[in-house]
């Protein structure tokens, strides 16, 4: 028995080994015919006149979304603010002296522009004891000096826009009215008034904050009612 052997070359082998290469990555090969038919699905959708019709619209409002959330965002935090700003009034308690804060730290007392108000009544701590401490027995006009100093403080620290500027402009001048009605519309109203707004603005910073406020100004009508928030 014989057996005959075939002497192989290189060159036939290579020939043979790039055919199967080739047929194992052709488009054919069912491993690999996935991600071309899912380009080609991708690109099919992308010719449809429908597939525009809806995204066109859609991404135009989300990004309309993107552009208006900033404005959203604010305008609700000025209604909130505007809303606190209306609410607060002075009280019977802070007249009458029943929660007096300590006199503050002196280097704390002008380090802000807000400075310290120990016990949250929204009148700043040395404003309200200087005072107290100028009409110990003078209730009205202390409550109208109060009145008016939590306004100004209130521009000092509340203002953001035009919107609270009024808020606070309206505040500002229901305290005045307190203090003209306090003194049954003497001129001295006018010092207790300069009086009032030099303790409130008394360093460089809040001069200048009180100043900024011009960027805010506009028209507003003034508040109806009793300008004093405690009769006494």
């Amino acid at each position: 028995m014989f057996v005959f052997s075939r002497v192989v070359d290189s060159d036939e082998v290579k020939k043979r080994d790039g055919a199967t290469i080739s047929n194992m990555s052709s488009p054919g090969n069912e491993e690999n015919q996935g991600e071309p038919l899912i380009s080609v699905a991708r690109r099919s959708i992308y010719r449809k006149w429908w597939f525009w019709v809806i995204a066109v619209p859609f991404w135009l409002f989300v990004a309309l979304l993107i552009y208006r959330l900033p404005f959203v965002l604010e305008q609700e935090k000025t209604q909130e603010v505007v809303a606190q700003i209306h609410a607060q009034k002075l009280t019977l308690a802070d007249v009458m002296g029943e929660n007096l804060p300590p006199p503050p730290d002196p280097a704390q007392v002008d380090a802000t522009v807000e400075g310290i108000d120990a016990n949250g009544n929204g009148i700043r701590d040395d404003v309200e004891l200087a005072i107290f401490k100028k009409y110990p027995n003078e209730a009205k006009i202390r409550a109208a000096e109060l009145q008016y100093a939590k306004a100004l403080q209130m521009e000092l620290t509340q203002v953001f826009n035009s919107e609270t500027w009024v808020a606070v402009a309206q505040k500002r001048g229901q305290g005045f009215g307190c203090v003209f009605d306090a003194l049954d519309g003497n001129t001295d109203y006018s010092k207790k008034v300069t009086e009032v707004e030099d303790l409130v603005r008394n360093t460089k910073d809040r001069k200048q904050k009180y100043s900024n406020l011009d960027a805010y100004r506009t028209s507003f009508k003034v508040l109806s009612g009793q300008d004093c928030d405690v009769g006494t």
